[in-house]
């Protein structure tokens, strides 16, 4: 066993201490919590005949933070040897012990590989399914009595991400949670920063200075709350409906009352051929509200020109989609009503789509999405044609 002299910290400690096949290390901005990682992983390769993964979403991201950390610290433990480096596919080899590094953005590149310990870096770049198919992979025999593992590492910036949701309520998980104050190598100039965005940016400050669970920025609709009810006698009633098939079809109510809208889930069921839907619509929506708008998906006019026949004011939806989601977003606080359970899950995950290297683009990610397409059809053509009404009408002289 070789003996390396290295100042740790409660971190690295508690990182060592865990015994839970997960343990998730949650911290702000430069709260040591990825060098503690970096520390253990390099010791136990050192002192035991163990493999190694240390993953991020892509490549290029992993040699930029991890694989550099960990490089960085083995030159400095003096344990770096360029001999034990292979720069094509990308492993260390630390006595007996094998360190990889590879990105996740295809799982099936580790179809076949086994581990005793997995790091993932930034975790919440990885899906669900990438960490149950991680799991699976923690499967190479232990020289020793440690529990094979799989660490992660995150800023906390989604708190409706799968790992809030999901990970922290499972019993076997440990939990390990970090600021700027556990890492006493920071300059002060840094420290002010960090505790300056108390006054710039209340979600950067609650995420990257105290490590508490925020909003992340790819999430679309973060403006909203729930409400018990909907107002009893509403200035204006407006419906959004989106068909499906296979996937359900979709009607939200939504009721405009001084300037605030609430939406309302009447409608969430797959299988409804047309005859079935309409049959849906005439038990939701009472005969004295029949004159209410519905803004239903303009790729099904067939279906628009059936509905119509049957009694209702349905019409086409205008289905811009970006123009839709600015409309929705500029309503103020959308109020939504606690029993709309799915539009609830919809709204909490719908998200911004990004690239590569992470970029956020101007265009939703498509999936999970078809009570928030009534949503938009409804509010954003109402919005719409109440502009166009409300026009002055130019003269020229």
């Amino acid at each position: 066993m070789t003996e390396i002299k290295a100042k740790v910290g409660r971190i690295f400690k508690e990182n060592l201490a865990a015994t839970q096949q997960t343990v998730i290390n949650i911290g702000g901005a430069r709260s040591g919590k990825s060098y503690a990682l970096a520390q253990l992983m390099i010791m136990r390769a050192l002192n035991n005949c163990v493999l190694i993964a240390i993953s991020r979403k892509t490549m290029p991201a992993l040699k930029m933070t991890a694989y550099r950390l960990v490089m960085d610290l083995l030159k400095k433990y003096g344990l770096y040897k360029s001999a034990n480096l292979n720069k094509t596919e990308n492993f260390y080899m630390l006595g007996k012990s094998r360190i990889q590094f590879f990105s996740l953005d295809d799982p099936e590149k580790i179809k076949s590989s086994e581990f005793n310990y997995i790091w993932l870096e930034e975790a919440t770049e990885f899906t669900y399914r990438d960490y149950l198919i991680l799991l699976t992979r923690l499967s190479a025999p232990k020289q020793t009595e440690l529990t094979n593992q799989i660490f992660l590492t995150l800023n906390p910036t989604d708190a409706n991400s799968w790992i809030a949701k999901k990970l922290l309520n499972y019993d076997d998980v440990k939990i390990i949670h970090s600021t700027y104050k556990d890492n006493p190598f920071l300059s002060q100039e840094y420290i002010n920063t960090l505790e300056r965005l108390k006054e710039r940016d209340k979600n950067s400050y609650e995420i990257y200075t105290l490590g508490k669970w925020g909003k992340s920025d790819k999430i679309i609709y973060s403006d909203w709350q729930t409400v018990a009810a909907p107002p009893l006698n509403p200035q204006e009633i407006i419906f959004g409906l989106d068909f499906g098939f296979n996937n359900p079809s979709a009607l939200v109510k939504v009721y405009i009352q001084d300037g605030i809208f609430y939406a309302e889930e009447k409608l969430y069921q797959s299988g409804l051929t047309n005859e079935s839907l309409i049959e849906k619509l005439k038990r939701i929506i009472p005969p004295e509200q029949r004159n209410c708008f519905i803004y239903a998906d303009s790729a099904e006019p067939a279906r628009i020109e059936a509905i119509y026949r049957a009694g209702f004011n349905i019409k086409t939806a205008d289905k811009n989609i970006l123009n839709g989601i600015m409309a929705v977003k500029n309503c103020g606080t959308l109020k939504i009503t606690k029993t709309s359970v799915n539009l609830i899950r919809e709204i909490e995950s719908y998200s911004w789509k990004s690239d590569l290297n992470g970029n956020i683009l101007e265009e939703p990610v498509k999936s999970d999405d078809h009570l928030l397409d009534a949503l938009r059809y409804a509010v954003y053509n109402y919005k719409k044609e109440t502009e166009q009404n409300q026009a002055p009408n130019l003269m020229f002289f």
